[in-house]
């Protein structure tokens, strides 16, 4: 069967966060996941040994329950429409700690930085699996928009592992899942680092062991984008460690907001 086409329709407020936990706690950790992927990258912390935090997942379009519609493949309207979506949910008048995954990192980031334009100081940032925003570009030569899907397909293999089998095999769902990865990667590749003055919450970095894209140095440059405490950690696993072990990580997490 051939998949539908994309919507340009980008949803309504409600579509773009899903809490995860039932907590009410004041204090919220708002999570942005791996490039192309959805809020599956959170199922497990459903059950998590978070207790201090409610854990809401952001939901990009493209993916999950908005396949149809097109996928966003600039930071700042991404992140303009988080905001908005914050906003309308009365997230604003609680505690929020920011948590990105790989290319999750860098929208976490910029949405911390535009929250504290508007007079909102979040309580901790974050990182996870990601070099530092100063230090992005293209990587591996070339970019997303000179390769064909095969060629593209085959360097995520290479170096992530990122799809499962189930897609990679089903040239129908590769379809459907491959538009939001571009426009990912080009969100990463194009991301506008602006020189400014560090954020003052406390930023956690995390990385993965066996990660072969980003390692202990790179994870250690987030450094420069904070005044406030600076924590760097590896856990064993690779670049999706977040995804497959992520009981030690959060232990750390929950040590830290409490």
């Amino acid at each position: 069967m051939k998949p539908a086409e994309p919507s340009k329709q980008q949803g309504t407020n409600a579509d773009w966060l899903l809490q995860l936990t039932d907590s009410q706690n004041d204090h919220v950790i708002v999570c942005f996941p791996y490039a192309g992927m959805g809020n599956a990258v959170f199922g497990g912390w459903r059950n998590s040994v978070l207790q201090s935090a409610s854990i809401i997942a952001v939901q990009l379009p493209g993916r999950d329950g908005r396949l149809r519609e097109t996928p966003i493949e600039n930071a700042d309207e991404i992140v303009e429409q988080v905001i908005a979506a914050m906003s309308a949910s009365g997230l604003m008048d609680r505690r929020i700690t920011l948590l990105g995954c790989s290319f999750g990192s860098i929208l976490a980031f910029e949405l911390a930085r535009q929250l504290r334009g508007r007079g909102k100081q979040i309580e901790r940032l974050i990182a996870a699996a990601c070099r530092p925003p100063h230090s992005l570009g293209v990587t591996d030569a070339v970019s997303v928009d000179f390769v064909d899907d095969v060629e593209m397909v085959d360097k995520l293999q290479k170096w992530y592992g990122a799809i499962p089998p189930g897609v990679i095999d089903n040239p129908d769902m590769l379809k459907l899942v491959l538009p939001a990865i571009r426009a990912d990667m080009r969100v990463y590749e194009t991301y506008p680092y602006r020189d400014e003055e560090p954020l003052s919450c406390p930023i956690t970095a995390l990385g993965g062991s066996e990660d072969r894209v980003v390692n202990l140095n790179d994870s250690n440059g987030w450094r420069k984008e904070t005044t406030g405490k600076f924590v760097c950690r590896q856990f064993a696993g690779d670049h999706f460690f977040l995804k497959h072990q992520f009981t030690a990580p959060l232990k750390l997490i929950e040590r830290q907001i409490r």
